[in-house]
């Protein structure tokens, strides 16, 4: 069965959490992490993810929103994206933003921004390889459409 992407259930909300714990992990700043499974719960109505699975195991996500840019209208902003490191480098990455990009361009917005950390060279390279512009300022990228 191949990788799927899809909006994240109430159901997901345990794996997205236990996996933001380890995200934080991966980005040494697990004391920064504040958000409880309870508070995701009560706040379903605005918490917008998308989970992937390998075999009905969850294996990634991402976690997003909308707002608004002063300079070019609605946008989607990737908040976080995570995948267990046993499924990087399988595709999940690209299914991933394939998804984000579609739910932005249907939602009408003009742009997708998030940030990546300046050590993080692989998401970087990945970036790059999907034809985000980088800004090494504030190392803020986007995607126009």
């Amino acid at each position: 069965m191949p990788i799927t992407i899809e909006k994240a259930s109430s159901e997901d909300l345990k794996d997205i959490h236990r996996m933001i714990l380890d995200f934080a992990t991966f980005q040494r700043t697990p004391e920064k992490v504040s958000i409880t499974h309870e508070q995701m719960v009560k706040d379903k109505d605005v918490f917008k993810a998308l989970i992937a699975k390998d075999n009905g195991n969850a294996i990634g996500f991402a976690t997003y929103y909308f707002g608004y840019s002063s300079w070019s209208g609605k946008l989607l902003y990737l908040d976080d994206l995570y995948i267990e490191e046993a499924h990087r480098g399988t595709g999940t990455g690209h299914l991933f933003m394939d998804k984000l990009e579609s739910i932005a361009k249907t939602e009408g917005c003009k742009k997708m921004r998030w940030l990546v950390s300046k050590w993080n060279e692989p998401a970087i390279s990945f970036y790059k390889k999907r034809s985000a512009s980088i800004d090494s300022t504030e190392y803020t990228c986007e995607v126009s459409f």
